[in-house]
């Protein structure tokens, strides 16, 4: 029947339904939403009356009985027959993309705006604004002309020309490359490998049976609709390609982003473990499936979500949370099932447990009494490597307090200042040692920290990128251009003016320095200070004794990792790429040393110049250092606090200069030498 409204100039007829497309358009309107527009616009809120419910148009459940014969069985296979076809009944079965695109009655029929969720305008505004973002680029964004573009309805939930055209197309090609590649390492499995796939339950099996399965003939014929479709293309018409992309990846998602590429590394080290396996081959392969399955994680599973939340959720929520708040809402619209899921895999128990958790117990137990700068095995293995790289620096006596400015000038180069400190002043090694580490750093950064992703390191306060980054700033800001150029001024004034070191002047110089020394590196200096108030801190860097603190509680985690996997070269959790070769990008003293030490010469199987040792040496090395300035008891607090600047034997006044060694090399290659010959007498 039409609805119509007389006016003074005639009548307006309206077609049937009009009214309800129109309420369809604008969407569910808050408690929020109302009362604003009441404001604005005036009248009373009222709750609208809902539809009566006409039981009798409810479709009853019908259920068709099995009809099981007993010829030529007995009671007891009827009655086991009977039971399976009982849990069968009562369990959801996963269909293939096949199945499920066709099962569908409204499956030949265009997708439109109404066969999505009704949402808030609220999450409506959310969720075009993330799928207008640069990092989606799903739907046009037209700056501030959206609001003139959106008033049209069909220009609404409008896609992007180039997600239809191009990145459907290239998704597809990444999908379709990731199942070859987990298809050709079932493909060269022995016999008895296979046979493992087929039948044990374990995750890896589980994750190699799943994919093998996978097809993507139908995929790509949706994609071909969706290239087709374009230039007008919408989000609803777009549900049957996300539908069939997401139905086969949900099942792996929950596996985990950093479990996979674990899984995959698992697999090859399985297969290269037999006699006959192509090793270059299934190398190749295990590269390249993480490779694709990161592109899959990010720019599928991640890039389309915004797709799927607007078609399965009345919500917006923000990734990757929306994979676990609507899980109810995503398995219903693929058509999955919870069991089809696959999860990470828990731990299995053995006869050994006990023990290790024991041993677990006791670790956790010394975590928790953290103590900064504690002389432990690692300081003492790192400066046994300092001892090895720089060969009769000083490092095997630091008690003693040994000049390492003869040594290390020649081959760091430090600016002027440096030059007039006491080999006592504390400054001197913890500056040397920052310039060591340094270089040790310059290797570092070419490997793939993944600490984000970890829970446990994440939540430490730093960030292990930022601390390197910022590393050299703790000489070449902090040293050569605040505590080094106050000591070299307050020297040259002390050698040119005799009352200076009395002088208001020069007690305003001497404590900044000595504040700054406290400042910068050593917590736990103590001295007298010649005035009453203190200096501004005025570094703009974390502190070092802190930052050093967190780097060797980092990388002692991550290198207690690469242990546990260092048997099957398996994944470890932190880092994406232990077991490369280690790269620096320009030869330095440490690498050039380190190269030697480690057999950098030598092939793949057999060098060690892997960014697991490179993280185990960095470590040794932090350690030297967080012990030698976040430990009270350490040698750099049991000198004279005074003693800042050298002091020249022959007249008393200040030293500017000593004689530079030029050994440095002859002694590392001698000691080299030494250490093979001691090897091949043993």
């Amino acid at each position: 029947m039409e609805e119509q409204k007389t006016t003074g100039k005639g009548t307006r007829r309206l077609e049937p339904g009009s009214i309800d497309k129109t309420r369809r358009n604008i969407g569910p309107i808050d408690a929020r939403e109302a009362e604003f527009m009441q404001k604005k616009l005036g009248g009373e809120v009222l709750q609208e009356r809902s539809l009566p419910i006409e039981e009798i148009n409810i479709p009853g459940k019908k259920r068709r009985p099995e009809v099981i014969r007993a010829s030529g069985l007995s009671s007891s296979d009827i009655s086991s027959r009977s039971a399976s076809v009982t849990a069968i009944s009562n369990t959801k079965q996963m269909g293939s993309v096949n199945q499920l695109i066709s099962s569908s009655s409204q499956a030949k029929r265009r997708k439109t705006d109404e066969d999505l969720p009704a949402i808030t305008a609220r999450d409506e505004k959310l969720m075009d604004h993330l799928m207008m973002s640069h990092e989606y680029s799903i739907k046009p964004n037209y700056g501030i002309f959206n609001v003139f573009f959106r008033m049209s309805t069909k220009n609404r939930e409008r896609v992007s020309r180039s997600f239809g055209e191009y990145f459907t197309k290239r998704h597809v090609d990444h999908m379709q490359t990731f199942i070859s590649t987990i298809k050709t390492f079932i493909q060269l499995s022995p016999d008895i490998y296979k046979s493992k796939i087929a039948q044990e339950p374990d995750l890896k099996f589980k994750f190699l049976r799943t994919i093998g399965h996978w097809t993507m003939r139908d995929i790509k014929v949706l994609a071909i609709d969706v290239q087709n479709m374009s230039e007008n293309l919408t989000v609803a018409m777009l549900i049957p390609f996300v539908r069939a992309v997401y139905h086969e990846l949900i099942t792996i998602y929950y596996i985990g982003e950093q479990q996979i590429p674990a899984l995959i590394k698992e697999i090859y080290s399985d297969l290269t473990a037999f006699a006959d396996s192509d090793q270059k081959k299934l190398q190749m392969l295990a590269k390249q499936g993480i490779t694709e399955w990161i592109y899959i994680y990010n720019q599928i599973i991640k890039g389309m979500y915004p797709l799927l939340m607007r078609m399965c959720s009345s919500e917006y929520v923000e990734f990757p949370r929306f994979f676990t708040s609507q899980i109810a809402q995503i398995l219903q619209f693929l058509n999955v099932g919870k069991f089809d899921l696959l999860l990470p895999e828990k731990k299995k128990k053995s006869a050994e447990d006990a023990k290790k958790r024991e041993e677990e117990r006791r670790k956790k137990a010394e975590e928790s009494v953290h103590i900064a700068g504690k002389r432990d095995e690692l300081v003492n293995t790192g400066l046994k490597i300092l001892e090895q790289l720089f060969p009769q620096a000083g490092f095997s006596s630091l008690e003693s307090h040994p000049d390492l400015y003869p040594y290390f000038q020649p081959i760091y180069k430090f600016r002027d200042g440096f030059n007039v400190v006491h080999p006592e002043n504390p400054v001197q090694v913890t500056v040397i040692l920052i310039r060591i580490i340094e270089d040790f750093f310059h290797g570092c950064r070419n490997i793939n920290f993944n600490t984000k992703a970890d829970q446990k390191l994440s939540s430490m306060g730093d960030d292990i990128v930022e601390a390197m980054n910022d590393w050299a700033s703790y000489h070449e800001d902090l040293f050569d251009k605040k505590y080094g150029d106050y000591l070299s001024n307050y020297v040259n004034r002390i050698y040119t003016q005799k009352d200076y070191v009395s002088s208001q002047a020069g007690k305003e110089n001497l404590n900044n320095i000595l504040w700054r020394a406290k400042y910068y590196y050593l917590p736990h200096f103590k001295f007298n200070a010649p005035l009453i108030q203190k200096p501004v801190n005025d570094t703009k860097y974390k502190p070092l004794y802190s930052r050093t603190d967190f780097l060797k509680t980092v990388l002692s985690i991550i290198a207690g990792r690469i242990d546990e996997a260092s048997a099957g070269k398996k994944a470890v959790l932190g880092v994406m790429n232990p077991w490369d070769r280690y790269q620096f990008d320009l030869p330095n003293s440490v690498s050039k040393r380190l190269d030697v030490l480690l057999g950098a010469k030598r092939s793949d199987a057999e060098t060690a110049a892997t960014n697991a040792n490179l993280i185990k040496y960095t470590l040794c090395l932090i350690s030297v250092l967080d012990w030698w300035i976040n430990n009270p008891a350490s040698p750099a607090y049991s000198t004279d606090p005074e003693n800042l600047y050298r002091i020249s034997e022959k007249d008393g006044g200040p030293q500017f200069s000593v004689e530079e060694r030029s050994d440095q090399n002859q002694l590392f290659t001698d000691a080299i030498k030494k250490a093979i010959a001691a090897r091949q007498n043993a």
